[in-house]
């Protein structure tokens, strides 16, 4: 499974779930009486809810790379299928004893070419194919891809765009508000307006944020 690249853009979805908890439940707050397990449930739906183009979720994965053969044929690197877009690529080689050395970023080229040489250490992404394609020779050893996802995921380590954060928070609020008997009507209408105008905004901002920088 991949795990999550934890940056300053990005919150945890445990972390909004605890944040959740002690920002909106308890007593002589908006949910006065809540379970962690109901705020997991619907925050998990919230995600469903939202188009990936609103809510991007950051991962990194780690391939362990075997000895590349001589010669222009570049490794190529199969990509969880979940991959949008990737954010960064670093990779570290691996001596003759085994011991991987320091991790370095590669850089990304576009299209591919076979005239590289050892000390200009690149990558392609192929998207049609859903690969990298890393120069040959260079390493081998262990390469770690970061990359943004659409995929829904039950994993509570997933990584958020805080600029998704409120709109995730006002979702969260309103799903459970619905969902039981006594809620006013009035206060429904006004959580589901703030939620649709949260999504919204966040939807504006996302737009124009470059998370590879």
């Amino acid at each position: 499974m991949p795990t999550t690249q934890s940056t300053s853009a990005f919150i945890s979805l445990n972390d909004v779930i605890n944040n959740f908890i002690i920002s909106y439940t308890g007593p002589g707050k908006l949910i006065p009486d809540s379970k962690r397990t109901e705020v997991v449930f619907h925050a998990r739906r919230c995600l469903q809810e939202f188009a990936y183009e609103t809510l991007k979720s950051q991962f990194s994965n780690i391939e362990t790379l075997l000895p590349a053969a001589a010669g222009p044929a570049p490794v190529i690197v199969p990509l969880q299928k979940d991959v949008v877009s990737i954010v960064k690529v670093e990779a570290a080689a691996r001596d003759a004893g085994g011991v991987l050395g320091p991790s370095v970023e590669l850089i990304e080229i576009a299209p591919w070419r076979d005239d590289f040489t050892n000390e200009q250490p690149v990558y392609v992404h192929k998207y049609a194919e859903n690969e990298l394609w890393l120069q040959s020779g260079w390493f081998p050893g262990e390469i770690t891809y970061t990359y943004l996802s659409n995929s829904l995921t039950n994993d509570e380590d997933v990584q958020i765009p805080k600029l998704a954060e409120e709109a995730l928070y006002a979702c969260i609020v309103y799903a459970i508000l619905a969902n039981r008997e006594n809620t006013n009507p009035n206060l429904l209408q006004r959580l589901l307006i703030e939620k649709i105008d949260k999504l919204e905004r966040s939807k504006s901002r996302l737009v124009f944020t470059n998370f590879s920088e």
